[in-house]
């Protein structure tokens, strides 16, 4: 009997490993060198052992651990055909915004990964319940402990000899993956994530020149684009505001911003505009820097302004909790948040509140303040994929509704000059793209990923150290917003 249990733990052993190194290699596409193997060895044993520990069955667990093995590897194909980067740790953060909105992710997930999952969730609890309910050999429990601790201390000895200093020691995610494959470099990258230190504090300027601006507005626009670079097989005409604001010169500017996200990842664009830190200096904080914000309050804007403007509001017509904007908009010196209260069913076009709704709510916060300097940060929400038809509107293709959505946005942009042309106030206004869509069949991460940007002064002699066409990083692009309120003014 104990003969046929060893014979039932090698071929297991010998199962697990070939079948999970086959699985990890396609995301590596190539069948991993023995040192390089060594580290995902290990944590797919740790794993093992702890599935082992678990349900005490060895066939059991190794389905469970190829079949995690599994899913991370098709989440990491598919995020990369639709996103162009592999899975990475932080994606795990994004957990419970799926269960909250899942409309944002699940028309990417291809329907027969919607089986696997669905399956997944009800077969897998049912098959561990029986199993444990089984005779089995109380043994393999101990077992399962035994696999866990060897491979886990293993683990940690490595990581403390040799890997600490010489293992992925700086984000190169497409190499590390290739390299070591998708499983190492999620756990090796949470590793160093935690291990990152914070940016010393922002030192305070002396000097306390006040800015030549009375109200600074930027505002993130979602997904925008211009529709004439999405698709050469499929063109569309440009925008109205936008192609005119890009013939202006004197006191415009418009560019390209270079972001390092396509199709998503509003928040690494969003915090490299508010803190003015570029990614190279995150380290492995850049893949969602505002999970470790809180470490970098000093160099946000509104707070590195504070002394100067006094009404300083974030503005955002969705859930407040995404990004736990919440609890970090406050830190980063905003003194007042306005959210969906803001806003009814008839301002929203589409799923989501309109740009042109937007536009309205800001054209009367600006219009209702007399004396109060202000800054106005307004992160918009209605180019927000998926693009599915709109009530009254005859789209039925994504290209063609999202364009809908984007001339909207660029009549947000059109009511804001106005706006501030006629307002009679020292102004400036900053308007961006944070990403470019994601449009199956139309546009592919290979291509550009560069988004429009304006910078426009009103009433405020314009003072800018760059040419029209430029292209910038998004912290470049902060610093260009700085620079804008006054030839002599530095808040730090």
């Amino acid at each position: 009997m104990k003969q046929q249990y060893v014979s039932e733990y090698f071929i297991v052993t010998i199962s697990l490993f070939l079948f999970n190194l086959i699985i990890d290699s396609v995301n590596s596409s190539k069948f991993l060198s023995v040192s390089k193997l060594t580290p995902r060895t290990i944590l797919i044993s740790t794993t093992f052992g702890f599935f082992l520990f678990l349900v005490g069955s060895p066939w059991l667990a190794f389905a469970l651990t190829t079949l995690l093995t599994s899913l991370l590897t098709m989440a990491s194909i598919l995020k990369c055909r639709v996103l162009g980067e592999p899975l990475i740790f932080s994606d795990l953060a994004v957990a419970a915004s799926f269960l909250r909105y899942p409309r944002f992710y699940v028309d990417a997930v291809p329907k027969f990964l919607r089986i696997i999952i669905i399956f997944s969730i009800i077969c897998v609890p049912v098959m561990v319940y029986f199993v444990i309910k089984a005779d089995l050999p109380p043994y393999s429990h101990w077992i399962g402990m035994i696999i866990m601790i060897l491979s886990g201390s293993v683990l940690a000895f490595l990581w403390k000899k040799s890997w600490s200093t010489t293992l992925m020691t700086t984000p190169d995610l497409f190499s590390d993956v290739k390299n070591y494959g998708l499983i190492a470099t999620l756990f090796f990258y949470f590793l160093r994530w935690r291990r990152e230190r914070p940016t010393a504090p922002l030192k305070k300027s002396s000097s306390c020149i006040p800015p030549d601006i009375e109200l600074l507005i930027i505002i993130q626009c979602e997904s925008f684009a211009d529709p004439v670079s999405l698709s050469t097989q499929h063109p569309l005409p440009p925008l109205a505001s936008l192609n005119r604001l890009q013939k202006e010169e004197g006191n415009t500017r418009t560019g390209q911003l270079d972001v390092s996200g396509f199709g998503a990842y509003t928040m690494r664009t969003e915090y490299a505009v508010l803190f003015g830190q570029d990614e190279k200096s995150l380290g492995f904080r850049y893949f969602d820097p505002f999970l470790t914000a809180d470490r970098n309050m000093s160099y946000a804007l509104p707070n590195r302004l504070s002394s100067f403007f006094e009404e300083r509001i974030f503005l955002h017509p969705h859930d407040l909790r995404f990004y736990n904007r919440t609890q970090l908009m406050p830190r980063m010196g905003f003194t007042k948040l306005i959210s969906t209260e803001a806003f009814s069913e008839d301002d929203f076009c589409g799923s989501y509140v309109g740009d042109i709704a937007l536009g309205k709510k800001i054209s009367e916060i600006i219009e209702k303040t007399s004396q109060t300097t202000q800054i106005i940060y307004a992160v918009t929400m209605e180019n927000h994929g998926p693009w599915k038809p709109v009530d009254g509107i005859d789209y039925k293709d994504p290209l063609e509704i999202y364009d809908f959505h984007a001339r909207n946005s660029d009549i947000l942009l059109d009511m804001l000059d106005q706006k501030l042309s006629v307002l009679g106030k020292k102004a400036v206004l900053a308007f961006f793209g944070d990403h470019r869509p994601s449009i199956p069949g139309y546009n592919s991460p290979e291509g550009s990923k560069s988004t429009p940007f304006v910078i426009k002064t009103y009433h405020s002699s314009a003072d800018f150290d760059f040419p029209q066409g430029i292209h910038l990083t998004p912290a470049e692009f902060s610093e260009k917003i700085i620079r804008s309120l006054g030839k002599s003014f530095r808040p730090s």
